[in-house]
């Protein structure tokens, strides 16, 4: 589930034409979730009128969730709305504001809504990204996709989350991307109703993403929760690449690995793109029975390790963890970018600016194996 990015709700609605405004409260809440301020025009004051009625309560969560995604997409990724207008031929005016473009997609376009949404949740969410070789043919289909379906649903089901749950897919000349929405526990809130309160039950809705990498046959997974991610890969090889056994490749989750940080391969020196590269947290497992692991965290690790910590040594154990800052020299700036990286398949790499050149660099450095 994504964690939305901080919302100011008058800023939003500031952003965004009274028509739409008026055509979300009217076409997109359920008649019997709330009642509308008499005068109609749904501007700051009467929408906040309207959240403020108690007989609202139930209304007005559904509100903060749709505008919640509305910002999301328009604070974090603004270059996805108009890559939805654009995947789906849609007509939009270059000088419109991000709110009502989105506000648009959400009202007319679902489908299109969606996409934006799914690539917003693929870069911006906080859920680390995992990443598993799954080799193959790769044909995807209706059918294909229906048996994955069933599969997620039966598997959410059991784990007593509910079988709501809704697969779409964008399917691309390098990439396809499965977004998958379902359920999770169910909560009892109390709310104030007139003079009393009542309770109300209602099911999180969660999203995970599943991006696959056709060019190098990789499945990059957005999920919360490991056993969900294993679920994933194993119903993604068996219902899409039609081929149970390739989740349980042998080097199925062998896509990083910290080895040439320790044998000193590692260059520190950067090349034409990136000025140097300092290592600024670890986590080093020594050998041992009770397998002890050390946390350093420094603006310079190997520093550290020479001057304070001189018992300890990168090449002492495995290297279970590591935190990177890059600093690049891109057109004409000087970012600094911080990437984390946990062995043997787990990175947050896609959530950063400059990623691609930081990707290659990791490449030919032989921590990125893929």
């Amino acid at each position: 589930m994504p964690q939305h990015r901080s919302l100011t709700l008058e800023k939003l609605v500031a952003g965004i034409d009274p028509s739409l405004m008026e055509r979300y409260f009217t076409e997109k809440l359920p008649a019997d979730k709330g009642e509308l301020p008499f005068r109609i025009i749904m501007d700051w004051p009467a929408i906040q009128e309207f959240m403020a009625d108690e007989r609202n309560a139930q209304a007005t969560a559904l509100v903060m969730e749709d505008f919640s995604r509305i910002n999301d997409i328009c604070e974090k990724a603004k270059n996805h709305i108009v890559r939805a207008y654009r995947q789906f031929n849609l007509s939009w005016d270059e000088d419109d504001s991000p709110e009502n473009l989105a506000m648009r997609l959400f009202l007319d376009h679902e489908e299109a809504f969606d996409f934006a949404y799914t690539w917003y949740c693929y870069y911006h969410t906080s859920s680390t990204l995992s990443s598993h070789r799954i080799r193959g043919t790769f044909k995807l289909t209706g059918a294909k996709l229906k048996k994955f379906l069933k599969e997620i649903q039966e598997w959410f089901g059991q784990l007593a989350k509910g079988r709501q749950c809704i697969v779409t897919h964008y399917d691309e000349r390098d990439s396809t991307v499965i977004l998958v929405k379902h359920g999770s526990y169910v909560k009892t809130v109390a709310y104030w109703k007139e003079n009393e309160i009542d309770m109300t039950s209602f099911r999180p809705a969660n999203e995970d993403v599943l991006l696959y990498d056709k060019g190098a046959g990789v499945l990059r997974i957005k999920a919360s929760l490991p056993k969900d991610r294993e679920q994933y890969i194993e119903s993604f090889s068996r219902c899409i690449m039609g081929d149970a056994s390739l989740a349980e490749s042998e080097d199925r989750d062998t896509v990083y690995t910290l080895k040439p940080l320790q044998d000193g391969s590692f260059n520190w020196n950067g090349n034409e793109y990136i000025q140097s590269v300092l290592l600024t947290g670890i986590k080093l497992r020594l050998p041992g029975s009770t397998e002890p692991v050390i946390h350093v965290a420094s603006s310079d690790v190997r520093k550290s390790l020479n001057e304070s910590l001189r018992g300890i040594r990168l090449n002492v154990g495995e290297l279970v963890y590591a935190k990177l800052r890059f600093a690049l020299r891109v057109d004409g700036k000087r970012p600094r970018v911080s990437v984390e990286i946990s062995p043997p398949a787990r990175s947050n790499l896609n959530q950063k600016r400059y990623a691609e050149i930081i990707s290659a660099y990791l490449k030919a450095q032989g921590v990125e194996l893929v």
